[in-house]
């Protein structure tokens, strides 16, 4: 399962008196992510509900004596498991950061009754101050530095005049535009000027930069693609970010796994106890998802490359389902 923020915090805002519509709205942009985390669950105790009781009613025994493999009946299972992962990639990932974005971004504005004085999307950060607009491409949060920055003063509605620089830097208290170029509008002409340095009258800190900040998990695919692009431009190894964009693919397809992976284990010869296939099932879970946290820390602190660290577990458990399935219909 990927990482995403405690609610603890989360519902000790939202259970004080608030606005009974921005609570509605905060649950609502949470239920993506709820869904997320419980259809891998629904597949799977399904499954083994389904599996337990053709047990018990002596089903995959008359099936067996009429001469019927049992993975026939595992065939529409996967296709279904299938069908509805690959609709889940999608939603794990767009829908399910865009979710925890807007809840957060309800939590901090409507609940906690934050200010919001910049707009920040994908990599790029909009920021006006006064008669003062920026926008800034990237920002190095350990560096304390804006990449690609472009600023524009207004003057009655009207451009007065546009710097433009490569970096500006955050020292002594203020934003400082390193070796910009300043264009001018006087009387209809334009001057163009190169400056050492350029004062950016902007009343944000780094600080409050890294509040505002979208955690990884509330980017969508997109922002996310970028931002790792962004910082890997800047020189930067970022094991972390990928594997938070690999592990939504994966889990999207944890059903048909989950699913490959109880189905041998649920279908007990008929003298056996049923519980053993419940138990063994259970246990097959908890390993599962005790490896699965394994390999992403491994990913996440780059022992291990991304992919691998997010497809050798999926692989591994199907092929160990497959195996045991081969054995039991031996």
């Amino acid at each position: 399962p990927t990482s995403t923020p405690s609610n603890s915090s989360a519902a000790s805002d939202v259970y004080k008196r608030q606005p009974l519509k921005s609570v509605l709205y905060y649950l609502l942009y949470n239920q993506p992510r709820v869904i997320k985390e419980m259809l891998p669950l629904a597949f799977f105790f399904a499954t083994l509900a389904y599996l337990i009781l053709s047990n018990k009613n002596f089903e995959i025994v008359a099936l067996k004596a009429l001469g019927i493999k049992i993975y026939r009946i595992l065939v529409p299972m996967a296709l279904l498991a299938g069908v509805v992962g690959t609709i889940t990639v999608f939603w794990n990932l767009n829908l399910v950061p865009w979710g925890i974005s807007r809840s957060t971004e309800i939590r901090r504005i409507e609940i906690k009754k934050e200010k919001k004085a910049f707009h920040v999307r994908y990599t790029d950060i909009w920021v006006k101050h006064g008669d003062t607009t920026c926008f800034i491409h990237f920002f190095d949060e350990r560096k304390q530095t804006f990449r690609k920055v472009r600023c524009i003063w207004f003057n009655e509605g009207k451009i007065q005049s546009v710097a433009i620089a490569s970096q500006a830097q955050w020292k002594e208290g203020k934003w400082q535009m390193l070796e910009p170029t300043a264009l001018t509008i006087e009387e209809g002409t334009i001057k163009e000027e190169n400056l050492p340095l350029l004062p950016l009258p902007l009343d944000i800190t780094p600080q409050s930069l890294l509040e505002q900040k979208k955690e990884p998990w509330e980017m969508t695919y997109r922002e996310l693609r970028d931002y790792i692009k962004a910082m890997e431009e800047e020189g930067y190894s970022v094991p972390h970010l990928k594997e938070e964009l690999y592990q939504r693919i994966a889990m999207a397809f944890s059903p048909l796994v989950l699913v490959l992976l109880v189905f041998p284990l649920a279908v007990r010869p008929p003298r056996e106890e049923g519980w053993k296939g419940i138990l063994y099932s259970m246990v097959a879970l908890i390993i599962y998802w005790g490896i699965n946290s394994l390999f992403t820390l491994l990913g996440r602190s780059g022992w291990l490359p991304p992919p691998l660290a997010t497809l050798i577990l999926p692989l591994g458990a199907s092929g160990t389902a497959i195996w045991l399935l081969k054995r039991k219909e031996g």
